[in-house]
């Protein structure tokens, strides 16, 4: 009994530990409502903060980050701003369309004609992250700073960033200056303990993909120590007369974007219906001495074999 409330005590500290930590990562305070912000450590000023505006709820305009003094001035109107401010947001116009390719990488003559001067694009990269830096002169002799985040998505979205100073300066003092170089060149990666924690934030905001295609009730994942081989366990009222057939199975790294901090499968599978179709399941599995069993499991025809799982369908 003792034990048992130990680990539960245990397990309430950890846990709480998990949501103090998750309030203190400091990306996660400065994208509120952002799915999959870049889990990076940004090296912004201690005193910069998110700005927000009661007619703007869900920072549909644009995520602001500057002192609260400036972002006062900002909101009241852009010309009384300053000191500096960064603004992110979704790039529209911009896709990340490789590893470390973007869709503008060679649009310069685009900005030449539009009457750009001194213009300088560089690559970068935050972790695992790329950017791309532009700074130009306007055609009215002021200077812009700009940057372009890549999130590694299937979809290329890549966040863009833009640096805002006083409108009477047609460049930013060296002091804000400085401020923008911190930010795009020291910005980096979370600690490996922060990521995990920033995952698993991330991770409930985003629909799973096995409780899309499976009641969680339904389908269960187990490794045997002895032989490696996989058991997966899919009670016939989750498939809903389909059958599912097992294309490829692999396992993923601990820090995966799935099962943050916790061994993950991935299965590539068939699924064969009125019209069948690929699947791609991430699970996470337990490790176990021996495959459960249980009186549901008596039909031999249900199982399926090979060297690397065992699957009862």
């Amino acid at each position: 009994m003792r034990k048992a409330l130990f680990i539960f005590f245990l397990f309430l500290s950890v846990a709480g530990y998990s949501s103090q930590k998750e309030d203190q990562i400091r990306i996660l305070k400065l994208y509120p409502y952002l799915v999959q912000p870049p889990l990076v450590e940004p090296a912004l000023p201690v005193d910069f903060v998110l700005g927000e505006r009661d007619d703007d709820p869900y920072f549909s305009q644009g995520y602001f980050w500057g002192t609260q003094g400036s972002l006062h001035d900002y909101f009241e109107s852009p010309s009384a701003l300053k000191g500096c401010l960064i603004r992110s947001q979704v790039a529209t116009s911009v896709k990340q369309v490789g590893f470390d390719r973007f869709s503008n990488d060679h649009t310069v003559s685009d900005l030449t004609a539009a009457g750009f001067t001194e213009i300088k694009v560089s690559r970068g990269k935050w972790g695992i992250f790329p950017s791309r830096e532009l700074v130009a002169k306007g055609p009215k002799g002021r200077k812009y700073y700009q940057l372009w985040v890549g999130l590694n998505t299937k979809e290329g979205t890549a966040l863009c960033y833009q640096f805002l100073y006083p409108e009477y300066l047609s460049e930013p003092t060296q002091h804000q200056k400085q401020i923008w170089d911190n930010f795009v060149r020291k910005t980096d990666l979370l600690s490996m303990e922060d990521l995990l924690i920033a995952r698993a934030a991330q991770i409930d905001r985003e629909p799973s993909e096995k409780l899309a295609l499976f009641d969680p009730a339904l389908f269960k994942v187990e490794k045997r120590k002895l032989d490696q081989k996989f058991f997966i366990f899919l009670e016939s009222e989750a498939l809903k007369g389909k059958k599912m057939e097992v294309i490829e199975l692999r396992e993923l790294p601990l820090l995966n974007p799935y099962t943050p901090g916790k061994p993950c499968v991935e299965i590539v599978a068939r699924v064969n219906g009125k019209e069948p179709e690929e699947k791609t399941i991430r699970s996470s599995y337990h490790v176990v001495d021996h495959f459960s069993f249980d009186k549901t499991m008596l039909c031999l025809r249900r199982f399926t074999e090979n060297d690397s799982y065992l699957i009862f369908q």
